[in-house]
């Protein structure tokens, strides 16, 4: 049985090497040697093949750009594009889009209301205008409120 994710594997040197010598050729660096591109390999061999490839692409097409990037910046770039390799290998959490159940409370089981200072939020006396909030009637029926309360410890 999968969970659902796909299988990232480790890229091998030479993989990397090709991807390095396009970019340099791209960004013109022709001073680029072997201890160079171990250096670089050894600072981003821990990303998927796709990531560096996928982040070598968008470096070479960035307006601006005279200069072959650090290993650091290629490996922010890198990320990026790993973080998106992992969001769609996820399977959706839900299968319905999100709705909210209830347009008074937002599904939070408390109502909003407002209080000019008349006795509207229950006090007798004359006060100040200001918020207050009620009980909403939705709670027994409400699947996501009652659902917070299972998993969020209670009111």
């Amino acid at each position: 049985m999968t969970n659902g994710l796909a299988v990232i594997t480790p890229m091998s040197e030479r993989e990397f090497g090709n991807v390095f010598a396009k970019l340099a050729i791209q960004l013109r660096w022709m001073d680029a040697d072997a201890v160079a591109i171990r250096s670089y390999f050894d600072a981003l061999k821990d990303l998927s093949l796709e990531a560096v490839q996928a982040s070598a692409t968008e470096l070479a097409r960035e307006p601006g750009r005279r200069f072959f990037p650090t290993s650091g910046e290629w490996r922010e770039v890198a990320h990026k594009f790993a973080a998106k390799q992992i969001r769609e290998a996820l399977t959706p959490a839900r299968d319905e889009p999100w709705v909210s159940e209830c347009a008074a409370c937002d599904d939070t089981g408390w109502e909003p209301f407002e209080c000019t200072g008349d006795s509207f939020c229950g006090r007798q006396k004359k006060h100040a205008h200001h918020t207050f909030v009620r009980v909403c009637a939705c709670r027994p029926t409400n699947r996501t409120f009652q659902r917070h309360q299972r998993f969020g410890g209670g009111e």
